[in-house]
């Protein structure tokens, strides 16, 4: 009876002490209901042993060290989707190497090298230059999307621009100045051409009546008008930036050697050149021009090479500017060296002296034969000529045109006419305003500065 009487006393103590600890049970659930849990992700990384590489100490103090330990001792596949944490640490751990590996900064330093050698060799191709500052939106762009973990200057030397460059580039990509034709800061860039003189440049370079000639020439003529007042530098960027391509020259030798004249009536050169019409018929174009002046003394439509073509016109050139002295330089194809020519040479009253090119002296007869080029894509390519009576009136106006109207840059500014009658070649004579003019410019650019610029 006692020993039921005790188990009966221990059962209800127990059942009471179970009731007290359900009911502190319950009151520490409603309490922690209120408070946050770890991420799961912080468990992760405990037990990948990365804690330390994501949390600061601070941190990880206020987490329970049994926590800690318990979350080391869990399973990896506790939690579904368990595998994202693998790319997860792999990150990690690549941060970590970089950051403290050095041989992934060689490995960095090794890249730079590479880049510097191969700018050093792509830095002789011709127009690499150009073809940077032509994209420098997209140098811009991409040096700032990687600024943070490369540095500005060391991005730079991939591109071999500096940093004065690179902040123009930035400028210009970045604050578009509405008074400036291409957008770029007026107060910033103040010798910049003003709008006007832009939209000037556009308008003679599509102006049919120059389109085809050089850009030297077309600018000699805008400043000759009065139109425009800037270097010629400066005219060719802007046709760049206008889009207007230059045409592809050629590079002349380094032993080249041209002849070389000091006033009209010294030397005159004459040549045959072929021009085809739609119907296929060759019409040979004679030429007989003064070598110092460059101008056209005369030209004849033949069916084919002419002796007498060449003595016509020599000698109506000899009659109408009576030189005294003479020397008359041709190559030696048959319509040039042939007994009649050599007969009106002998019997002439004017002295002259026929001289054959790369036979009598090592010149070539390149001046006239760059006449015959001139000419043919300059002037009569572009026209619609179906016939010698068409080629006959569009060759006139072309002589005409090229004597009297087109300005040379090797004949300082002037036109062949002038020269050859005597007016001094100096490009000093038409661009003496630069000066003033640029300084008009500077003030007119700082005037019109937008809201930004100011």
């Amino acid at each position: 009876m006692q020993l039921i009487s005790g188990l009966t006393t221990i059962y209800s103590n127990h059942s009471l002490l179970m009731g007290v600890f359900y009911g502190v049970s319950t009151y520490f659930r409603k309490m922690n209901s209120n408070r946050k849990s770890y991420d799961t992700s912080i468990k992760h990384i405990t037990r990948n042993g990365l804690l330390n590489d994501v949390l600061s100490n601070e941190q990880i103090a206020l987490i329970p060290r049994s926590n800690i330990s318990r979350w080391k001792q869990e399973s990896e596949d506790k939690y579904r989707f368990c595998e994202v944490n693998k790319i997860i640490k792999e990150e990690i751990d690549l941060i970590k190497r970089i950051n403290q590996s050095s041989r992934i900064k060689k490995i960095n330093q090794s890249y730079f090298k590479l880049a510097d050698t191969f700018h050093e060799m792509i830095s002789k191709v011709k127009g690499i230059k150009s073809i940077i500052k032509n994209q420098k939106e997209l140098v811009v762009n991409t040096i700032e999307q990687v600024k943070e973990s490369v540095p500005i200057n060391e991005a730079l030397k991939i591109f071999n621009i500096s940093r004065s460059a690179f902040e123009n580039y930035k400028s210009i990509v970045i604050h578009k100045c509405e008074p400036s034709y291409f957008n770029w800061c007026v107060r910033r860039f103040s010798n910049q051409l003003l709008f006007i003189e832009v939209k000037t440049i556009k308008k003679y370079m599509t102006d049919i009546n120059y389109k085809f000639w050089s850009k030297s020439s077309i600018y000699l003529k805008a400043v000759r008008d009065g139109e425009l007042q800037c270097g010629v530098t400066t005219f060719y960027k802007y046709c760049r930036l206008l889009g207007f391509k230059n045409r592809p020259r050629r590079r002349k030798s380094d032993d080249y050697q041209p002849l070389k004249t000091s006033k009209p009536n010294q030397v005159w050169c004459a040549d045959v050149t072929i021009f085809k019409t739609p119907d296929m018929k060759k019409h040979y174009i004679h030429f007989l021009m003064d070598h110092y002046s460059k101008i056209i003394l005369g030209h004849r439509i033949e069916n084919s090479s002419s002796g007498i073509a060449i003595k016509s016109l020599i000698s109506n050139a000899c009659s109408t500017y009576k030189p005294e002295k003479l020397q008359f330089f041709t190559d030696g194809g048959t319509e040039n060296v042939n007994q009649m020519v050599s007969s009106f040479i002998d019997r002439s009253d004017v002295d002259i002296d026929h001289i054959i090119a790369q036979k009598d002296v090592v010149f070539s007869n390149s001046m006239i034969e760059a006449l015959n080029k001139v000419i043919k894509h300059q002037f009569l390519f572009h026209q619609e000529i179906t016939s010698r009576e068409q080629l006959t009136k569009q060759l006139g106006q072309a002589v005409k045109t090229y004597n009297e109207i087109r300005p040379q840059m090797n004949l300082g500014g002037n036109t062949p006419i002038e020269t050859f009658k005597g007016i001094p070649i100096s490009i000093n004579q038409y661009i003496n305003g630069l000066k003033q003019q640029k300084a008009i410019r500077i003030q007119e650019n700082r005037k019109n500065a937008c809201s930004l610029c100011h």
